[in-house]
């Protein structure tokens, strides 16, 4: 333990002022700023059917939608390919294995900062959702927001996004740290995030494949979110399990 407490303090050092950090912060406004701008300028005619509470699901909803689906597949790609291209670009793994630690504690390190931001981003979003619906309250009354903002759904749903991306972010982050080619891990991500619009769409194939496992969290269909959030958690544990025994057991990182 005390090994990947001196691991984390040196990323945490080595984070400071960089991209990676910007972009937890930088990607859930992204999401809020326009959804916020596309339903302002928007022409609506009348009220919509239905009571501000419901109104405020719907734009609850919409919100995380647009994050799962897209923004934060794309998000652990970058996020996993900037903490991998950290030590590839700058050729200092071999520095970094010569140290007095466990090659192991290298590799969660890097998988707990990922998993860290994930959780932080998810969580500012939820967090910020009521400002961009109060923001829509005022520029767009024909929406129907109206009452207080659904706080018990914004945490049991960014929670069971972030659980739901335990499977993708183990991932990413094994093909950032296994290839040293920063253009690798990107396609990888960007190729599973298309793919995984598709397939999300599939009630058969969706809650298996990670790009899409966040999606089905917000899906219609609710009766296989806890067989999602499992298959991700333990398809998170078991795959950062084996890159920590691949990363300690490799003759060169």
């Amino acid at each position: 333990m005390n090994a990947l407490l001196r691991a984390l303090a040196a990323e945490r050092v080595k984070l400071r002022h960089t991209l990676a950090a910007g972009m937890v912060v930088l990607a859930p406004m992204v999401v809020l700023v326009l959804t916020v701008l596309q339903l302002s300028l928007s022409s609506m005619h009348g009220r919509p059917a239905g009571s501000g509470g419901e109104a405020w699901l719907h734009f609850a909803s919409g919100l995380f939608v647009l994050w799962s689906v897209l923004m934060l597949p794309l998000f652990v790609t970058l996020q996993a390919a900037l903490l991998g291209n950290m030590e590839h670009a700058n050729h200092t793994w071999k520095h970094l294995l010569a140290l007095p630690l466990p090659r192991w504690s290298h590799y969660a390190a890097k998988l707990c900062v990922l998993a860290a931001m994930v959780m932080l981003s998810t969580a500012l979003l939820a967090g910020l959702a009521p400002l961009a619906g109060w923001v829509v309250m005022h520029t767009q009354p024909a929406y129907g927001l109206a009452g207080p903002p659904p706080w018990r759904w914004l945490a049991m749903h960014a929670l069971a996004c972030m659980a739901a991306a335990s499977f993708l972010t183990a991932l990413q982050a094994w093909v950032a740290l296994h290839w040293r080619s920063f253009t690798t891990s990107i396609f990888v991500g960007v190729a599973g995030t298309v793919a995984g619009f598709l397939i999300g769409q599939s009630a058969r194939l969706g809650p298996w494949f990670p790009w899409s496992m966040p999606l089905q969290v917000f899906a219609t269909r609710t009766d296989h979110v806890a067989q999602v959030i499992t298959v991700s958690l333990l398809g998170g544990v078991l795959l950062a399990w084996l890159g920590m025994w691949q990363f300690q057991h490799r003759e060169q990182a």
